[in-house]
C-alpha cells in the first residue's frame, strides 16, 4: 500500500527508510497530460479518497508533506474487477466509482474475440519471426484466460526458444499446447 501511495502521489526526503530524495509522483509527471492506472480496482480502499480528491479538486500531498500541491490531469483506468460489485461489497468507495466512471468501455475477452488472435500474433511477431501452421492453430483455438497478456507473454518464450526465426508447436509451453487453461 505504501509503495502505491508514493508511486502515485510522491514523497517526500525522509517520509520513510531509503526516502533519500524528494520524489514527483506520477500525478505530477502527468500534470498537464494523461495518467493510465492499471487495475483500478486493486487500489487499497485507503488510497481512494486521495484518489477520489485528485480527481475533485487536482490537489495531493506526497506522502511525508503538509504542503498541498495542485495537478491538472485526465485519467484513464482500467480493471478487470467489476466495480459496481465491488461498490455493492464495500470495498470500492460508491463516490470515487461514480466520478471515475464518466465513460466505460467493455472489452470482451480475447476467447471473445477469436479474429483478433491471428491480427495480435502478426503484430506482436512482427517481420521477424514465422509460425508454423500447427503453432498458429494452437494459439488461435486457445481461449486465454490471462487474455492479451498471456499470450504476449507465450509468443515471448516461443521466441526465446525457436531455432532460426520459425516458431513451432515444441515451442509452445505445454499446457497451451494440450488445451489446458
Amino acid at each position: 500500500e505504501n509503495l502505491v501511495e508514493s508511486e502515485l502521489f510522491g514523497h517526500q526526503k525522509g517520509a520513510f527508510t531509503g526516502a533519500t530524495s524528494d520524489n514527483p509522483g506520477l500525478f505530477e509527471v502527468a500534470d498537464g497530460g494523461t495518467l493510465f492506472i492499471d487495475e483500478l480496482g486493486e487500489l487499497p480502499r485507503a488510497l481512494q479518497p486521495k484518489l477520489l480528491r485528485v480527481l475533485e479538486d487536482g490537489s495531493l500531498r506526497r506522502v511525508g508533506s503538509h504542503k498541498e500541491r495542485r495537478v491538472d490531469v485526465r485519467i484513464i483506468a482500467a480493471t478487470n474487477r467489476d466495480l459496481a460489485a465491488d461498490v455493492q461489497a464495500g470495498t470500492f468507495r460508491e463516490d470515487l466509482y461514480y466520478r471515475i466512471n464518466v465513460m466505460s468501455l467493455q472489452l470482451p475477452p480475447l476467447r471473445e474475440r477469436g479474429h483478433d488472435i491471428d491480427l495480435l500474433i502478426d503484430h506482436l511477431l512482427g517481420n521477424e519471426w514465422e509460425l508454423e501452421d500447427a503453432a498458429r492453430r494452437i494459439l488461435t483455438s486457445y481461449p486465454w484466460p490471462g487474455n492479451v497478456r498471456q499470450l504476449m507473454n507465450t509468443l515471448d518464450r516461443a521466441t526465446v526458444l525457436a531455432d532460426n526465426g520459425i516458431i513451432t508447436a515444441d515451442d509452445l509451453p505445454a499446457d497451451i499446447a494440450d488445451g489446458k487453461s
